[in-house]
């Protein structure tokens, strides 16, 4: 599972630069076939997907981001029977300077972009799931 996060995160770190979001969701969606999840027995945990998601963005040699990490892990844990919602927020740093942030809630809680102190320094946009569906 290892050796397909990885290609997935790089993959997806060069889409982000020249697609949509949307369509790099698609996208990812698609190459980890999220929306044919695995028999049960076949079933990795959805720690183990996390875990291959957040290894596979410190491995690849294209870096990685909050968001690549996101749509990576919701992909595999997708593939492997367990639903995350991706959360987008927003802030200002101490100087002023706007960043974003995009994390994985799973039953409302965070499992991939926090920990939660973090997190909660973000203003959540909206879902939007359904708009980049």
């Amino acid at each position: 599972m290892f050796l397909q996060a990885l290609c997935g995160a790089m993959l997806t770190r060069v889409a982000l630069r020249v697609l949509p979001l949307a369509r790099v969701r698609r996208l990812v969606r698609w190459c980890f076939r999220a929306g044919s999840p695995l028999p049960p027995a076949r079933r990795a945990s959805a720690g183990q997907a996390v875990w291959a998601a957040l290894a596979a963005g410190r491995w690849s040699p294209l870096g990685s981001t909050c968001l690549s990490t996101a749509l990576v892990a919701q992909a595999l844990l997708q593939r492997h029977g367990y639903e995350a919602k991706l959360r987008l927020g927003v802030r200002r740093d101490l100087k002023g300077v706007f960043t974003a942030h995009a994390w994985l809630e799973r039953e409302g809680i965070v499992i991939v972009g926090g920990p939660a102190e973090m997190v909660a320094a973000y203003a959540p946009l909206p879902e939007m799931e359904h708009l980049i569906a």
